[in-house]
């Protein structure tokens, strides 16, 4: 039974040699003494030797290290261009041109009309605040806010309102206190 144990070994032992590629080289000397492992025993003269009646038909000249023969992988270049967005400039109070700043007073309404007109070479989307100011410098009368998409070259007409009951007859600036525009 010792001597079937000790053939199981020796083959599971020459196994292990094949499948991590630690055996000999031809000419008997190791792989640059790198991997290998001792069998164990005292130590004597001849630490790594193993046993001696091995099954025929094993091979004994196994390679070390990995086939030259497989095929080299070149990584595939992407291909893809970069271009820069387009420039423009966010204050578009120099876009918007305004007329009819009045009150109507059966609507009991500030009204301001706005022409707005894009100039990038893209579609922008204006963020617009506008002011009814008393003239005296007294406050602020009523205010609106408006946000229009306009498509690149194009120009939109936008009416502001703000509601407010005048008691009295008061004098007034209509003024458009910003303008922020952003691609769309």
């Amino acid at each position: 039974m010792q001597r079937r144990s000790m053939r199981i070994c020796a083959v599971a032992l020459v196994g292990l040699i094949v499948l991590t590629g630690c055996g000999k080289k031809k000419g008997g000397s190791h792989d640059g003494g790198l991997g290998g492992f001792v069998s164990g025993g005292s130590g004597g003269e001849n630490p790594a030797s193993g046993p001696t009646d091995l099954p025929s038909g094993l091979p004994t000249d196994l390679p070390s290290g990995a086939p030259s023969d497989l095929p080299s992988y070149d990584a595939p270049t992407p291909s893809y261009t970069y271009s820069a967005p387009p420039t423009y400039n966010s204050d578009g109070t120099n876009d918007i041109t305004a007329s009819g700043c009045d009150y109507d007073e059966s609507t009991h309404s500030f009204e301001y009309t706005l022409n707005v007109r894009n100039p990038e070479t893209q579609s922008m989307r204006y963020s617009i605040t506008i002011q009814w100011d008393n003239q005296d410098g007294s406050g602020l009368l009523g205010s609106d806010y408006q946000s229009i998409t306009v498509s690149s070259g194009s120009s939109q007409t936008v009416n502001a309102t703000s509601y407010r009951y005048l008691s009295q007859q008061t004098s007034f600036t209509c003024k458009v206190t910003s303008a922020l525009k952003y691609p769309s």
